[in-house]
């Protein structure tokens, strides 16, 4: 897992860390199961500038740090822990006094509290020993760092050989008291990472954004206002103090340059940074500057993307680093005389660009044509799904890091047509019209059952076509309306559901033609009528054929009754008796 991880629950498929990522280190994979997009950030690329991280609408991308936690529990348990805070602290946290920091810091139980500008202070020495013969680019950004050995590996040679201030405090601290853990507090992202590089990880054993201290801060319930201001355990730094400024190098070196408008150049901003070095890279710059400041955070390191106060101005910031330094200004001599061994001042670098596949022309215009791309003119190059070009998006789904429908005119020219394509396709009449009653829409088998034309009836009133009755009952109610009608004219009857669309202030209408099924229900309802009589009828005849029935076998029975009886009499005779 890399640094920056994204919680997919609050990732809402915006493209904006792609838009925002000046390396596009960003990856966009789909869910096919419920639709959903994703942002993943891809580690081997990914520079630590953090920038995804600020642009994050829902606060999806987190750093995957347990050095928070670690560092409260040392603190709990009364480890010796030594604070090296970095000197933009001083426009990063919101403190109405610079020198309560080290009061802080000693309240939360660190045993050890000094300023990493004393570190600034031997980089800046160990660039002079070095000398100027050739051109260096500085070291002391880890976002720059990154930079050139991700995707800019062919300057690695214009990087200083030396290590960043972090590294340089944390190694001075641990020549004084060995085995103590090293805690460095800064703005930054990418030193989270730097403090783990091979060859120079064994000077910080743990990385806090100022955030992170302040989280510290608020679990301990501290009362700034109950601190008294102090100074750091380290010696006042003067005018090192203001390294994390832009041009800020400048100030340490400026006695080892002949020319400082000539033999240095400071740039902030990633946007400038990569054009500048794209320039190197590209052999357009001749005779660079001696020394190159490059910093990833417009403005320095007070512009970190952990800082607490990003709200205030540049200005505003800056500023309060100056009268910060403007305060010790007088022992800024005191620490001239530390110093630390040459091979805890150097370090090296590694190639880690990763070579991605690139498609050829047959291929890119396969994939420009499935978002409807054909010819140069369909490729509008708006930006909205975080590339550029449609191109740079186009090699960006060959790669494997971006979907073909993050194209959102594409996507969205796609959904009217499938809307267009299912209301042409409907059986049923479709008229949409807006408050005045004009036809905004109309259907193909509604312009059949209202026998009018689309394009001579679009942008004309309602009652051209039918009674608007009803929907002036839907206008003025706001509720939908389910009815019948009869239109005797156009040979129909239709059912009718009509229902407002808010807040466009639309109507639409849906017809369904029931004609057939009424001419159909009333055909029945005169066979089942027709039916009923005869079964009367039929009923009565038999009644009455019963009855007959019934008077006949009634006489046939009574006569038959008096010859049996006589019978019966007769046989009951004795033919001897005399009468």
């Amino acid at each position: 897992m890399g640094l920056i991880t994204t919680n997919e629950a609050k990732c809402r498929d915006c493209y904006r860390c792609v838009r925002t990522c000046p390396v596009k280190a960003i990856a966009i994979t789909s869910n096919r199961e419920n639709s959903t997009f994703h942002a993943k950030v891809i580690d081997e690329l990914c520079i630590k500038d953090g920038s995804c991280i600020l642009a994050c609408p829902q606060n999806a991308k987190k750093l995957q740090s347990d050095d928070c936690t670690r560092v409260m529990q040392f603190l709990a348990q009364g480890e010796q822990l030594a604070a090296a805070v970095a000197p933009s602290f001083v426009a990063g946290l919101p403190l109405k006094n610079p020198r309560l920091m080290p009061a802080l810091l000693r309240k939360l139980g660190f045993s050890v509290v000094e300023e990493t500008s004393v570190g600034a202070g031997l980089v800046a020495r160990h660039h002079l020993q070095l000398g100027f013969e050739k051109s260096f680019i500085g070291s002391s950004c880890p976002v720059i760092v990154n930079l050139i050995e991700r995707h800019y590996p062919q300057l690695i040679p214009f990087l200083a050989p030396v290590v960043s201030p972090m590294i340089a405090h944390g190694r001075l601290i641990k020549s004084r008291k060995p085995g103590i853990k090293v805690v460095f507090i800064g703005p930054c992202v990418a030193k989270k990472e730097e403090h783990r590089t091979a060859g120079i990880d064994d000077a910080v054993d743990f990385v806090l954004g100022f955030d992170e201290l302040w989280e510290i801060v608020n679990r301990q319930n501290i009362n700034l206002d109950q601190l008294t201001p102090s100074e750091f355990d380290n010696p006042p730094t003067g005018v090192h103090c203001l390294f994390p400024l832009e041009g800020g190098m400048l100030r340490c070196l400026d006695k080892g340059l002949n020319d400082p408008e000539e033999d240095f150049l400071s740039i902030t901003g990633l946007d400038d940074c990569m054009d500048f070095l794209h320039s190197l890279a590209g052999g357009e710059i001749n005779n660079p500057p001696k020394v190159m400041e490059l910093l990833a955070c417009r403005g320095g390191c007070i512009n970190g993307p952990l800082s607490l106060c990003r709200d205030e101005s540049l200005f505003m910031r800056r500023r309060r680093v100056q009268e910060y330094y403007r305060t010790m200004d007088s022992k800024c001599s005191d620490s001239e005389g530390i110093t630390l061994g040459a091979e805890l001042m150097q370090r090296t670098y590694r190639v880690r660009k990763v070579e991605l596949p690139y498609p050829g022309e047959k291929e890119l215009q396969e994939i420009l044509a499935r978002t409807g791309k054909y010819k140069h003119e369909d490729e509008l190059n708006c930006g909205a799904c975080g590339y550029d070009t449609c191109r740079d998006k186009a090699v960006a789904v060959y790669q494997g890091k971006a979907e073909v429908e993050m194209c959102i005119p594409y996507m969205r020219k796609r959904a009217e047509s499938l809307s267009n394509l299912v209301t042409s396709a409907m059986p049923n009449g479709l008229v949409v019209v807006d408050h005045d009653l004009n036809i905004l829409e109309i259907n193909p088998a509604a312009e059949k059952m209202f026998k009018c034309s689309n394009c001579n009836i679009v942008g004309k009133k309602l009652e051209l076509i039918i009674n608007p009755d009803n929907f002036v009952r839907v206008i003025n109610s706001g509720q939908m309306l389910n009815v019948c009608c009869d239109y005797p004219d156009k040979g129909i009857v239709t059912s009718e559901i009509i229902f407002p669309v808010q807040p466009e202030n639309l109507v639409v209408g849906i017809f369904i033609d029931i004609t057939e099924e009424k001419r159909q229900r009333e055909q029945f309802e005169l066979i089942k009528n027709q039916t009923i009589v005869q079964a009367q009828e039929v009923i009565e005849k038999q009644m009455k054929v019963a009855q007959e029935i019934a008077g006949l076998l009634g006489e046939a029975t009574a006569e038959s009754k008096i010859q049996l009886s006589r019978l019966i009499k007769l046989m009951r005779k004795d033919p001897l008796q005399k009468e």
